[in-house]
């Protein structure tokens, strides 16, 4: 049972795995599977001594979706989400990818990619890959979706693109003396199945076309994160596999170093750039407190645009209320409004007005003052502009040093 489920991953299934490791895992485990053998036990393509660095997630060898498949090595992409997600709880605010894998299965690769070029936006942390080794196919494109790729000069790296081993085993099941029949309840329903006598061209034309909808999806997310790659570059690799100097030179990495120890002890983050500009963390924790900022100032902002309407609400209908008291017409409390004046300096100079209209014989105040004007005493012609300039001379007097004093 556990070997069927081994073979399920590994033939007629999309991945995204440099050709040599492909080869290996066809020809001693695949196959040997098939022909009912148990696969011999294999070795990692390279040694690797896992680092335990709390900020380091090793992604070495085959890479799977869930659990481990295989006796030559893997690494799940349910083991790195677990690592990064532990790695920040601790209050991780860089991250290492060390990178030696060939690549491997396509099913949860982009989710996990998307996740890691996530980590600077949604938690702050830095994230640096770096491969002495391999970083091809799936490894690379976890290694891309960091903010800085690094190499040592003999490492590996490319193999941008997606590969299905179509196995059919209708020969060797006939000198088995076995006959397989094949019920299907819709018509597409496992076309690829290795006991077909063959494979249909309507198959392989729609595996074709699946490997080219992912080959696509994985274009995509490694230019997403590596804003210097272009697809012109992607498409002239076709696939293959570059050293590390090469790699550089097509923007595949971002600079070559000696060892990985170069990258743990140093980060290859300097404090502060020549040109004086912010690191990539301190703009980080910049951005984050321009945020906290600006969302205390909007929601300042916007009781303070309450307050002042409340206050502008209870100006106006203070100075329409003193003039309604004084028995002085709206158009006098209006003037005052539009001028910007306050309730107290508009209550101070209805008084002043009032009293001045009680000591006129020329007024009476018994029926308010806009229809007690005595037209005798005005001209009919000047009676239009009698309101105008009787408050202007009223402003004036109130502005008078003179007046200011004695009030």
């Amino acid at each position: 049972m556990r070997y069927n489920r081994i073979l399920t991953r590994l033939y007629n299934q999309p991945l995204a795995i440099a050709q040599s490791k492909l080869d290996v895992i066809t020809s001693e485990v695949t196959l040997r599977l098939l022909a009912n053998e148990r696969p011999s036990a294999l070795e990692a393509i390279e040694s690797v001594t896992a680092l335990e660095n709390s900020n380091v997630i090793n992604v070495f060898d085959t890479l799977v979706s869930k659990n481990g498949v295989g006796d030559s090595g893997s690494t799940s992409y349910e083991s790195v989400t677990r690592q990064i997600n532990q790695a920040i709880s601790t209050g991780q605010q860089k991250l290492i990818f060390y990178v030696d894998s060939p690549g491997g299965e396509v099913s949860g690769l982009f989710a996990l990619a998307a996740f890691i070029s996530s980590l600077p936006e949604k938690h702050g942390v830095e994230t640096i890959a770096v491969t002495d080794g391999m970083a091809t196919s799936a490894a690379y494109v976890i290694a891309s979706a960091t903010q800085k790729v690094f190499a040592t000069p003999s490492a590996m790296l490319g193999s941008i693109g997606v590969i299905m081993t179509l196995v059919n085993v209708s020969e060797a099941d006939k000198k088995a003396g076995v006959q397989y029949t094949i019920l299907r309840s819709k018509d597409k329903k496992a076309l690829l199945n290795p006991h077909d006598s063959e494979f249909t061209s309507s198959a392989i034309e729609d595996a074709v076309k699946m490997l080219s909808s992912l080959d696509v999806m994985m274009s995509e997310i490694i230019l997403s994160s590596r804003k210097n790659l272009t697809q012109e570059v992607i498409d002239g690799l076709a696939g293959s596999t570059v050293l590390a100097e090469e790699a550089l030179s097509l923007n595949l990495i971002d600079g070559i170093v000696d060892s990985i120890e170069d990258v743990i002890q140093t980060n290859l983050t300097p404090t502060r750039k020549k040109d004086n500009n912010m690191t990539l963390e301190e703009a980080l924790v910049k951005n984050i407190e321009l945020s906290s900022e600006l969302e205390n100032l909007k929601k300042s902002s916007a009781l303070e645009v309450a307050k002042a309407r409340v206050n502008e609400q209870n100006r106006v209908l203070g100075i329409l209320e003193a003039a309604e008291t004084f028995k002085l017409c709206t158009e006098m409390a209006v003037k005052r409004i539009k001028a910007g004046a306050s309730v107290e300096d508009s209550v101070e100079m209805f008084e002043s007005v009032k009293e001045m209209l009680q000591m006129s014989n020329s007024l009476d105040t018994s029926i308010g003052f806009c229809s007690s004007i005595n037209e005798s005493l005005i001209p009919k012609e000047k009676s239009e502009d009698f309101l105008d300039t009787f408050m202007d001379a009223v402003d004036k007097i109130q502005s008078h040093d003179m007046y200011k004093g004695v009030r």
